[in-house]
């Protein structure tokens, strides 16, 4: 059984204010992070979204699973795995989001997805039931911005503002497990 401590976390110290920050994303971003998610079976999978960034405008160009240990409860990436997934990064892309997954419906954060992101300017990216599609995108997906020293979960409303699914270039896949 997991401890508790590390499943439930305080409410927000301040209400969240919105940012203008908006990831565009192509279609096959979506179903590839999905397919990459649920590659790790009934178990906690991460992926990350590489891209580049004009402003407040990104472009999502890259779906990468690193090397993880995965559980039914958690999953962890070491750093070296982190360093193997980014080496070969085109010149200007830059980390836009880390999404991992849920074993249920509830797409909040605990305390330990807190703790596993990798950085706080990204967004952070909670898919329920091991990654399968429950709903409609975006709906069901749980979004993160740190605000305020707080992970403050989106209203729907301001993720359909954030996420927009537009064409774009080839989506580069890569799976390093």
């Amino acid at each position: 059984m997991q401890d508790e401590y590390l499943l439930r976390r305080a409410p927000a110290p301040s209400p969240y204010v919105p940012s203008r920050l908006v990831l565009k994303l192509p279609p096959t971003a979506i179903a590839a992070t999905c397919e990459m998610l649920q590659r790790a079976g009934r178990r906690e999978a991460c992926v990350f979204w590489y891209g580049d960034r004009d402003g407040d405008v990104a472009m999502v160009r890259s779906a990468r699973a690193p090397r993880q240990q995965s559980t039914p409860g958690n999953y962890h990436v070491e750093a070296d795995a982190m360093r193997e997934m980014v080496h070969d990064l085109p010149d200007g892309w830059k980390p836009l989001a880390q999404i991992h997954s849920h074993p249920g419906a509830n797409t909040e954060h605990s305390r330990y997805d807190d703790a596993m992101i990798s950085s706080r300017r990204i967004l952070s990216l909670v898919f329920p039931a091991y990654g399968m599609q429950t709903a409609p995108w975006p709906q069901g997906i749980g979004v993160h911005e740190w605000q305020n020293d707080y992970w403050h979960m989106l209203a729907p409303r301001q993720v359909q503002d954030r996420l927009v699914m537009m064409p774009g270039p080839a989506l580069d896949k890569r799976d390093f497990r």
